[in-house]
Formats: structure tokens, sequence, C-alpha cells
């Protein structure tokens, strides 16, 4: 009896981990719905960590809804899945969030910024070709002198 109870231990031990894991669509629908409501950090920082491989989708559900710290959201997000920090950065930008709240929250998840920085307006390569502009020729030399016109409304007469 010892031995079977020892044993059942063991396998719901193994077995608990992938508790974790979506089993079915009404489960996704549950989680989604969860989101869809304006849920608490806490709860989307739960649901981000405990399935990281949904983390983009999950987090453009939540960055539709008013009243989540769109910044917050995104940093739990990247914190989930560092390794989709690119889809989650582009799932951002689509929803309207702004490149230096995204910027701040891959520094605050410990990610280069630099991964998810668009570039400058300065910085973007182009593979179109620059057509050079062709040079100005300087201005002509002016006349000299009026040849000793003179006349009425001159300050010196020589």
């Amino acid at each position: 009896m010892k031995t079977s109870v020892t044993i059942l231990s063991i396998l719901s031990i193994a077995f608990s981990s992938l508790t974790f894991a979506i089993e079915n669509q009404e489960q996704r629908d549950m989680i989604e719905s969860q989101l869809s409501n304006n849920p608490s950090e806490l709860i989307y920082k739960n649901i981000l960590q405990a399935y990281p491989e949904f983390a983009p989708e999950f987090l453009s559900i939540l960055l539709k809804q008013d009243g989540i710290d769109s910044q917050k959201a995104i940093e739990t997000a990247m914190l989930a899945a560092p390794d989709k920090v690119l889809e989650i950065a582009q799932i951002a930008r689509d929803a309207g969030v702004s490149n230096e709240d995204i910027t701040s929250a891959a520094l605050l998840a410990g990610i280069d910024p630099t991964q998810v920085a668009e570039a400058s307006a300065a910085g973007i390569p182009t593979n179109t070709p620059v057509t050079p502009i062709s040079p100005v020729s300087p201005p002509s030399a002016p006349s000299v002198g009026g040849q000793g016109g003179g006349g009425s409304g001159v300050v010196s007469p020589s």
C-alpha cells in the first residue's frame, strides 16, 4: 500500500507541470475572456507567465482594453517570452503604442532596446538609389562702378 501511495505521489508531481498547458479551445476562450474584462496587473502577469507561447496573442487582447498600462503589459509579455520580443514589439506598434513606451518596456524587461526600437528618420537604410543634386553655379561677379555717371542724387561727386 505504501508503494502505491509513493508511486501516485511521484506521478502527481510529474504531471503537475502539465496542468499549465492549454488543453482545449474552451480553456483558451476562458483565458481570453479574462483578459478582455480589464484584468488586474496580477491576473495578466500570471496568465502571461503561465502561457508564454501565447504572449503575443494575449498582449494584443490586453492592449485593446481601457485602463491597461501598456508599458507594463509589454514589459510583462517580454519577460514571459523573451524569444518573441520582436513579435511583441510589432504587435504593440500595431496597437498604437508609442515607440518610447516599447523601448522603455524592453529596458525594464532587461532586453537590449536596440532590438525593438524603430530606426530614426536619419538612420533608416533604404534600397532606393539616391539621386545626387546637381551643383549650383556661383553667382556672376557684379559690374564694376557706374563709369563716373555722377548725377544729382549722389553722396560724393567723384
